[in-house]
């Protein structure tokens, strides 16, 4: 049964709404409104986006749901026993998921958040299995080359939990032998489970769709409701910078084919074409349908201009995921305060709070990925490069902070 809501419960943001509509242009208004989604608002929870897309010879043979386990009362993170009655083969999905978006902190916030004393290190900060492993595994995206999962195609569920969990798997059996309650955590810390295009439509329920009836943001929602949600996000120009000079630094075979010696004039050359072809698909189509076309990111994906569209992807997830569940921090508060995010961020999650000389052992590495050597030897971006990306940008930034009815995410206090 599916469960309307008047969105102002569910995102309030009457005074937003009024203080930025005179902001958008009249194409990017039209766009928008095109997809079902804008007209759909409701809290849905595991329940279709948008209506049915009719008929597809396909229908049913998509990734179904999984079906969550019967979690342990006596663990925070959702475990369970594969054989209860003798308490053995016990399995464990993450508790925190920080869902997203790439260069903004993400590296380093998972770092340090996992250096908690009731944070599960884990082997890796990423695995990408909702949003790609669980589908394929053989892609192109060098980002990726070290994913130890990521070699065949489809990964199984079974083995996302024993990569995730491995070792850390005997920490929480430990607590449940012995102190008979398990505290610790651990999470999955993939920064595109908020936005990824590319395999919406092999979920069961999409097939034949424009743009998604369901999302990767659903079917972690549905096995295991109780997730904590961490969003990291930075104004959509400065991070699509810094995402191109760390893919450039990777060496990625797409983008360092199409360079010369001139970084400023190559990403410019790359945002004019983006923004050219994403703006020919919002004249056809909606802007969830072209933010959610998986052909046309694998075309732009030199510079991905498409994971800054945040509000695309914010109205998705706020449609299933109460709002309470999800901590959102901007980048730009992060640096030179990364002690108070942190500490928001263990409340957030319900950890113990530190003491002084915990809080040191934890602040005393050097920021993970801080880009500052890209910048040294490559530059910043060419004004004019700015002045497009900011006008292609602003309607976009506009409506996120409408959906979240937070002027913060305007940027105007960090950002000229």
């Amino acid at each position: 049964m599916m469960i309307f809501y008047n969105m102002e419960t569910v995102m309030p943001a009457v005074s937003a709404r009024a203080r930025f509509s005179r902001e958008y242009p009249d194409w990017w208004l039209e766009a928008w409104q095109r997809s079902p989604a804008s007209r759909l608002l409701q809290f849905v929870g595991d329940n279709p986006l948008i209506p049915d897309c009719g008929p597809s010879p396909n229908s049913g043979q998509g990734y179904p749901f999984l079906e969550p386990g019967k979690y342990l009362h006596n663990s925070k993170n959702p475990c369970w026993y594969e054989q209860p009655r003798t308490k053995t083969g016990l399995r464990c999905l993450p508790y925190v998921y920080l869902a997203g978006v790439a260069k903004c902190g993400t590296s380093d916030i998972s770092r340090r958040l996992r250096m908690h004393p009731d944070v599960i290190t884990t082997r890796q900060k990423e695995y990408h299995w909702w949003e790609r492993y669980r589908f394929r595994s053989d892609d192109d995206d060098e980002e990726d080359t070290s994913n130890e999962i990521a070699n065949q195609i489809g990964v199984p569920f079974e083995q996302y939990l024993d990569q995730i969990a491995w070792k850390e798997i005997q920490i929480l059996q430990r607590e449940l032998t012995i102190k008979k309650f398990a505290v610790k955590i651990f999470g999955d810390y993939s920064p595109s489970y908020f936005w990824d295009p590319q395999y919406w439509h092999l979920l069961d329920g999409n097939q034949g769709c424009l743009e998604p009836r369901f999302i990767v943001g659903q079917h972690i929602h549905h096995v295991f409701p109780g997730a904590k949600i961490l969003l990291a996000f930075r104004h959509p120009t400065t991070r699509l910078y810094s995402r191109y000079l760390a893919m450039i630094k990777l060496r990625k075979a797409s983008v360092v084919r199409k360079l010369s010696s001139d970084t400023g004039q190559d990403f410019h050359r790359f945002v004019v074409d983006s923004i050219a072809m994403y703006k020919k698909c919002f004249s056809l189509f909606s802007i969830r349908h072209c933010a959610y076309n998986g052909t046309m990111y694998k075309f732009e994906s030199t510079v991905r201009l498409v994971e800054g569209m945040y509000p695309v992807f914010m109205a998705d997830w706020l449609r299933v995921w109460p709002r309470e569940q999800m901590h959102l921090m901007r980048y730009e508060d992060y640096g030179g305060q990364e002690r108070e995010r942190l500490r928001e961020i263990f409340a957030f999650l319900g950890l113990a709070p530190l003491n002084s000389t915990e809080m040191d052992r934890v602040m005393g590495h050097e920021i993970v990925n801080s880009g500052a050597s890209e910048y040294e030897k490559y530059g910043g971006m060419l004004t004019e490069t700015k002045h497009i990306l900011d006008d292609f940008y602003q309607p976009f930034i506009h409506k996120f902070a409408e959906l979240l009815a937070d002027d913060r995410f305007l940027w105007e206090d960090v950002y000229e």
